[in-house]
């Protein structure tokens, strides 16, 4: 049997209950039919809680020329063919602006050197924060064309021969085929499997590398004795966009082949 309340419990803990958590409770209960659930409501609603707080920070938080962004979450999933509303999504804090940047540019710095320098740090702040942008985040971000913000990864990537953490690469949305394409051209840069995997970002395991490495030598073997695109995919078992990145790639390096075999230049397969 519980104890009579003392008069400042009677006074001050229905004070305690005046909170959002409680009105939310309430709202649960008339409105969606949880009277009999109040538990599982309570449950839901510190979920929601938690992911109102992780939405909005304070102004304390931000440091002049940072901002507050939503990102893709980096769950190991790749989310291909989801409307954003479907995706899960974090909270990462950018620094849009910092005092690198303007030391660079009052120096005299090119411009396309320092917006490059700046959206590959983007890139990678939000990446270490549990989040991925997309080089449609840039584009907002930065008020740049698309196309730029491509040219200007693209740059990045060929000038320090890693792989940046948009997006597209991490988790192969859109037209990307990045870490297979990557791994390709690392390899015919002269690396070795075990260099590529600490070239790429973020890390890539052994196996991984290998077997990307060992699909682009089989593309190149088939290539060499002739066999069409839709030859290789079929053998290989893999997409011909794929492929048609991979001979790409063979004309690069290996142009003879091509020359001695046309038709793989022939692929109409790839605009579908």
């Amino acid at each position: 049997m519980k104890g009579r309340r003392t008069d400042r419990q009677e006074t001050f803990s229905p004070l305690r209950d005046k909170t959002l958590a409680s009105v939310l409770c309430q709202l649960f209960i008339r409105e969606f039919g949880y009277g009999n659930k109040v538990p599982f409501a309570q449950v839901m609603i510190e979920r929601i809680l938690e992911t109102i707080d992780a939405f909005v920070r304070p102004a304390s938080q931000l440091r002049p020329g940072q901002l507050l962004w939503m990102a893709v979450a980096y769950d190991g999933r790749k989310h291909a063919m989801k409307a954003m509303q479907q995706i899960p999504q974090v909270p990462v804090i950018l620094d849009l602006v910092t005092d690198e940047e303007l030391q660079a540019l009052a120096g005299g710095a090119k411009w396309t050197v320092v917006r490059r320098d700046r959206h590959a740090r983007l890139l990678k702040q939000a990446f270490e924060q549990g989040g991925v942008l997309a080089q449609s985040d840039l584009a907002a971000i930065s008020l740049r064309h698309h196309w730029t913000i491509h040219h200007d990864i693209a740059e990045i990537q060929n000038e320090q021969q890693c792989l940046l953490p948009y997006r597209g690469a991490i988790q192969d949305v859109g037209a990307t085929l990045s870490h297979k394409v990557q791994v390709a051209r690392l390899l015919e840069a002269g690396h070795l499997e075990p260099e590529i995997c600490h070239l790429l970002s973020p890390l890539h395991d052994l196996k991984s590398v290998e077997r990307y490495a060992q699909t682009y030598k089989n593309v190149l073997k088939l290539a060499e004795r002739g066999f069409a695109p839709n030859e290789i995919s079929c053998i290989l078992q893999i997409g011909m966009r794929l492929v048609g990145a991979y001979i790409d790639i063979v004309n690069e390096h290996h142009p003879e082949i091509l020359a001695r075999n046309p038709h793989l230049r022939d692929r109409p397969e790839l605009s579908t």
